[in-house]
């Protein structure tokens, strides 16, 4: 009695090899991707926004702070730490 592998036909070996060539690129990909380093985000954290008008931006969208503070901050960020004398509409104070 011979077993399974005896009565395998070409066709049988063809996808037994293409199977295990599925499988190690399968493999190879996924080692790739646990290994990568150029992901954005993720526990560590690696590419934060650190853009710190955009930070105020997104702290303003979400409601965090008033329209008067954002104003205020966004004017120290852009005059480097100078507030400026007028009001940033062109009003005078």
């Amino acid at each position: 009695m011979m077993g399974w592998a005896g009565e395998l036909t070409w066709s049988g070996w063809i996808v037994m090899a293409v199977c295990m060539v599925a499988f190690w690129v399968v493999v190879i990909y996924l080692m790739a991707m646990m290994f990568r380093t150029d992901r954005g985000t993720g526990p560590a954290g690696t590419a934060q926004d650190t853009d710190p008008l955009r930070l105020l931006e997104e702290r303003f969208a979400r409601g965090d702070i008033d329209s008067g503070e954002f104003e205020a901050r966004r004017q120290m960020l852009i005059h480097g730490g100078e507030v400026p004398t007028t009001d940033p509409l062109g009003r005078d104070k």
